[in-house]
């Protein structure tokens, strides 16, 4: 079956400046719908393509390997995986995009990462990918402790800071408004937790 990603589906080149109200409600649907299914998301992958040398224009295609990459790591684990994803651009770190996942639980990535920016056509150096585990630990997810779902909930409020204002105050959300200039898609998620799995109740 071919693998396909989930979000709003944009031109190539099409450039936005934010993420759209219906963009930030399906990332926030597919995350729940994660956790509830018992896949919730236990890494936050940041990205840093435009460091690793990857043009503005071919960002969802590269983001597109990384994921593939990931879900077959996690398929060869006997695991499954669930991911939302969010591109920035700001003054000073260039593009960038924040990757949420969910991955077979005591399953390292050390020393994946950088082999998957470069399968992915990018060149790994300095500061291009950081892992950081959400809750503090990876059984914390598995956990799903008040502790968890409250790191859960800053760490994604944090990728929907590219919201525009008008939503970001609507949804309460401690900043928004912070995207910058993208081109082409600027969200996504997995297909197993895109609104059809949802409608259906189905899995990744």
């Amino acid at each position: 079956m071919r693998t396909t990603w989930g979000g709003a589906r944009n031109r190539r080149d099409r450039t936005s400046l934010n993420l759209t109200r219906q963009q930030v409600d399906g990332l926030i649907e597919a995350a729940d719908y994660a956790e509830r299914t018992g896949l919730a998301f236990n890494r936050h992958w940041t990205v840093h393509y435009q460091r690793a040398g990857v043009a503005e224009i071919d960002a969802p295609q590269f983001i597109g390997r990384l994921l593939k990459l990931a879900k077959g790591y996690a398929t060869r684990k006997q695991g499954k995986f669930t991911a939302v994803w969010v591109r920035e651009n700001g003054e000073g770190e260039g593009g960038h995009v924040h990757i949420l996942m969910h991955l077979p639980t005591g399953k390292t990535l050390r020393g994946r990462t950088a082999k998957w920016v470069r399968l992915a056509g990018g060149t790994y150096r300095a500061k291009v990918s950081r892992v950081v585990s959400i809750g503090g630990a990876l059984i914390s997810a598995e956990k799903r402790s008040e502790h968890y779902r409250q790191n859960l909930a800053t760490v994604l409020a944090y990728v929907l800071k590219g919201a525009e204002c008008e939503t970001g105050e609507v949804l309460s959300l401690p900043r928004s408004g912070e995207g910058g200039l993208i081109i082409g898609k600027r969200c996504g998620w997995s297909q197993g937790i895109g609104e059809a799995a949802r409608r259906t109740g189905g899995t990744a």
